[in-house]
């Protein structure tokens, strides 16, 4: 590995919308702090990216397969569920293949972080004895909004005049929840796997990054330096006036 590198990060992307630039845009953090980011995403959105994802020479781009290289079939369009078993078992092994490959090439990784869709990396990241990390795109209210359902502690449905408490989220009201957990609950139980277990194993990952909107986790330990996405794309750098006597015991920084 080049001198200039303290580590060498693969940062495994969820290949949909929303998802793609947080995890670049986190790629750019890391290059900034001088960690190498490798940004993996699967060989299917590759051939749909019609401009380059990125410009930034220190950030690598390497592709997986989903399984469905050349397009998703008729069968893993109709059902989520399948594409997406199918994307745990070929994605697992062809990252496997890429952990070997870079290593081969001596660019070892050091780190695994993955898109929390994704959350099978977890699996391959520790079959190799590798810190892996998830990464949750939405914010840490939705997140925790899917976690409390996963552990069953929130139900479905949810009558409209309940008021819905979650520790370190202000009250919400059914109207608040995601729309695919209140207007539309029931029209499409085929995401509902996609949701929710990414926390079958989010326990087991060594960190779990998130989103935070200090407007909505006001009680959370978060210390958030970034609050907009234009800071984002302007700047790689931390403020100023940060300092690291600044953090808690507990507390995250979204960096």
């Amino acid at each position: 590995m080049a001198d200039q590198w303290k580590a060498h990060c693969l940062v495994v992307a969820f290949p949909a919308q929303g998802h793609i630039n947080p995890m670049l845009q986190f790629c750019k953090r890391l290059a900034y702090h001088k960690v190498k980011a490798t940004l993996v995403t699967t060989r299917s959105f590759w051939k749909t990216v019609t401009t380059e994802l990125t410009s930034d020479s220190k950030i690598s781009v390497e592709t997986i397969s989903d399984g469905y290289d050349d397009g998703v079939d008729e069968e893993g369009t109709k059902n989520p569920k399948i594409s997406a078993q199918r994307f745990r078992e070929v994605g697992s092994q062809t990252l496997s293949e890429l952990i070997e490959k870079l290593a081969g090439n001596g660019l070892p990784v050091d780190c695994v972080i993955y898109d929390s869709f994704v959350h099978w990396a977890l699996d391959v990241a520790k079959k190799f004895g590798l810190v892996a990390a998830a990464f949750l795109t939405q914010t840490c209210s939705v997140n925790s909004i899917y976690f409390h359902l996963h552990q069953g502690i929130l139900k479905l449905p949810i009558d409209k005049e309940t008021k819905i408490l979650i520790p370190g989220v202000t009250e919400l009201e059914p109207s608040d929840l995601p729309t695919l957990l209140y207007l539309q609950y029931g029209m499409h139980p085929q995401l509902w796997d996609l949701l929710v277990d990414p926390f079958d194993n989010i326990g087991k990952a060594d960190w779990v990054l998130s989103n935070p909107v200090y407007e909505l986790e006001p009680q959370g330990r978060i210390l958030c330096l970034m609050p907009s996405p234009a800071q984002l794309l302007a700047s790689s750098k931390l403020p100023k006036f940060f300092r690291t006597t600044f953090l808690r015991q507990g507390w995250v920084v979204f960096c």
